[in-house]
């Protein structure tokens, strides 16, 4: 019986899973079961009777020794997470130890047992999962992605590094905070953000994307998405909320600015468009407001010269040219003035001047065109004088302008009002008519260049759109402004503009010296037109390319006295100059290298051995231009005429046209057409000029 009790004992000792080993009170080994054998490596006759510490070293050396000893004194111990290493076979790993006394059946202790379990593969895959969790901290924690994790009541939980580096908050300013407990959400967002917690609690969002406003801790706002992942329990209870939060504020403002210059571009684009229409609208007014005079003077001029006109209709003819032909000349004068403002190169002859005056003359020159339409022209001055410093020829531009405007724009028998006042530092003209006046969507543009009210075909009114444009500009640069109002269609128009009084105007005590210099300065101008016209004994050399300007000229200077050499070009104005500067002084081989002789069939030859008093002369003529022929006068001595006084008359009309024929030598710089009072009154300032010289 005692053989087959060991027997079963050994057989329940072996099919232990766990390793079971026993040890008398010298700690030598009595027990080894199949699984000691296992865990370790060694057999059972290797190691019963052997001392246990000599077979094992590593039991000193972990301290699993004080278990043993443990045991022989009564106690019952647990060691946990014991590596051991067995040197003969290399075996390594980790075991859970429990130890416990072993007693006779006097309950004396005898020795000590020991239940050895290998935790090897658990050890291995708890380390794996602990070196997992830890990986995945250290990359939350060093995520760029802000990590904040929430508790069930909304609170912090977690608030990372890159959170704190993110909003500024540190995790012990925030951590047990509720998000509504200090100022983290832009108020705006708060509505979103609390539909959100309310749907994440009751779980209805288990994970999304949630886009709004945070407040960093120095008050700046941040855009921010806001990656949510909701965890839940068995019980369908809200346990965490672990967000990861991306700031998108650089790519938001980017959105906004590539959103902005969308808007812009189309702006641009839309303004382009505008400008093309406009272009095209201009170039088509253009067309119609040059050809329709044209039509009517080519219409009577050929009338004329087939002798279609009866004597009745003769002086209408005649005054139907004129009146297109100044039609024209002053569109292409606003034009210029268009270019010269655009360009910045309209310069102003600033004077003091009478204000009443410049407006007598505006109205007293548009008065036939008002009565042609059986307008009252009404003109109301609260002085007698009203001085200002300004160019008096670009001030009566502005009223030329604005009166015309308004005779145009206002039906038969309707009224135009001037009223100009002096009030405290500045003068303001007012012109009010009863005429079509202007619609609200327009007025904002009733100055912009090339803007009409009506831009289509069947426009009522003619013109380009640019004289109320070159009014704003010289009102501007007189230091003044310009003003448009209108209640509406057919509610008439009122225009006013206001300019600076000249110093001396404020100034009561010099009012009787204004008036007499007001008085010396009519006077002036009225003896200067008088003699203007008197060319008599003057020798004109006139060079135009053109055969009608030519002969047209040289009938008007003929027809003021003048002696007239008119000539084709500037290879016969040479001959023709040197021809009589030879005769009156001959002097061997002339420095422009031209040989005398007659003008050629398309000019007049010269008259007489004395060099010209004045030479007229085109810019733009064929081989050889006005300037060059200038320059080559210009090289001749004195005594050959080299100093002779000239005018430039040309289509180049610019600015830098005129400079540029003042450096060639000319004296005076006209632009074509001229007025024939004009053109007489430079010839005789010159010639008046040089005889003072020579005097």
């Amino acid at each position: 019986m005692p053989l087959q009790e060991d027997l079963f004992l050994t057989r329940l000792l072996d099919s232990s899973v766990d390793g079971i080993l026993a040890f008398d009170l010298g700690c030598r080994y009595t027990v080894w079961n199949q699984a000691m054998e296992r865990i370790s490596g060694i057999a059972r006759e290797n190691v019963v009777g052997k001392h246990a510490f000599d077979v094992f070293p590593f039991l000193r050396q972990t301290g699993e020794d004080k278990c043993f000893f443990a045991a022989l004194g009564g106690e019952s111990t647990v060691s946990e997470n014991r590596p051991y290493t067995i040197p003969e076979t290399g075996r390594e790993g980790f075991f859970k130890g429990y130890y416990s006394p072993l007693r006779d059946q006097h309950n004396n202790i005898i020795g000590g047992i020991g239940f050895i379990r290998d935790i090897t593969e658990q050890k291995r895959s708890e380390d794996a999962a602990h070196d997992a969790y830890q990986r995945m901290i250290f990359h939350v924690e060093n995520s760029p992605l802000a990590v904040i994790e929430w508790d069930p009541d909304f609170r912090i939980s977690r608030w990372s590094e890159s959170a704190e580096a993110l909003f500024g908050w540190k995790a012990e300013e925030v951590i047990g905070k509720h998000v509504g407990d200090w100022h983290f959400v832009f108020d705006e967002d708060a509505d979103a953000v609390e539909q959100v917690t309310n749907r994440q609690r009751v779980g209805e969002e288990l994970h999304g994307v949630q886009r709004n406003r945070n407040y960093t801790k120095d008050g700046a706002v941040l855009y921010c998405e806001w990656y949510n992942s909701v965890l839940h329990d068995n019980a369908d209870n809200l346990v965490s909320v672990l967000s990861l939060v991306l700031d998108v504020t650089a790519r938001k403002r980017a959105e906004e600015e590539r959103a902005a210059f969308l808007v812009r571009e189309r702006e641009a684009r839309r303004q382009a468009q505008e400008s093309d229409r406009l272009k095209d609208e201009f170039l088509a007014t253009l067309s119609h407001e040059l050809r329709t005079p044209l039509t009517s003077i080519l219409g009577w001029a050929t009338l004329i010269r087939t002798g279609e006109v009866e004597e009745v209709n003769f002086g209408r003819a005649i005054e139907t040219i004129e009146r297109n032909a100044r039609s024209q000349a002053r569109l292409i004068d606003d034009l210029l003035d268009v270019s010269r403002i655009i360009t910045g190169n309209l310069r102003l002859d600033i004077r003091p001047i009478n204000l009443v005056t410049v407006v007598e003359a505006a109205r007293d020159g548009l008065l036939p065109t008002a009565e042609a339409k059986r307008i009252t022209l009404q003109t109301e001055f609260e002085q007698e004088s009203c001085l200002v410093k300004g160019d008096p020829n670009r001030l009566r531009q502005v009223i030329w302008n604005l009166v015309l405007n308004a005779i145009k724009f206002t039906p038969r028998g309707g009224n135009v009002n001037i009223r100009l006042e002096c009030i405290e530092t500045y003068a303001r003209l007012t012109v009010r008519d009863t005429g079509e006046g202007i619609s609200p969507e327009f007025l904002p543009y009733a100055f912009d260049r090339f803007r009409q009210a009506e831009g289509s075909v069947t426009r009522r009114q003619g013109g380009l759109g640019l004289g109320l444009a070159v009014v704003r500009h010289l009102v501007e640069l007189h230091g003044g402004n310009v003003l448009a109002e209108s209640s509406g269609k057919g509610q008439g128009s009122t225009f006013t503009v206001d300019l600076p009084l000249a110093e001396e105007r404020r100034d009561p005590a010099r009012s009787e010296e204004r008036r007499l210099e007001i008085e010396r300065r009519r006077s002036a101008s009225g003896r200067g037109q008088s003699g203007a016209s008197d060319l008599l004994g003057i020798k004109v050399l006139l060079v135009e390319d053109d055969d009608d300007a030519r002969r047209l000229l040289a009938l008007l200077l003929k027809r003021h006295g003048a002696d007239v050499t008119s000539v084709s070009s500037s290879s016969e104005a040479l001959r023709s100059f040197v021809s009589t500067a030879s005769n009156s002084n001959r002097v061997e081989g002339s420095p422009v290298g031209i040989v005398s002789g007659p003008a050629s069939p398309g000019g007049q030859a010269a008259s007489g051995g004395r060099p010209p008093d004045v030479i007229i002369s085109d810019i733009g003529m064929a081989e050889e231009d006005g300037y060059e022929l200038m320059r080559k006068v210009r090289a001749l001595p004195r005594e050959q005429g080299g100093l002779v006084p000239a005018i430039a008359l040309t289509g180049y009309a610019t600015r830098k046209d005129r400079e540029r024929a003042l450096a060639a030598g000319y004296q005076q710089h006209l632009a074509k057409p001229v007025e024939p009072d004009e053109l007489m009154a430079a010839i005789a300032r010159l010639v008046q000029r040089r005889h003072y010289v020579r005097g």
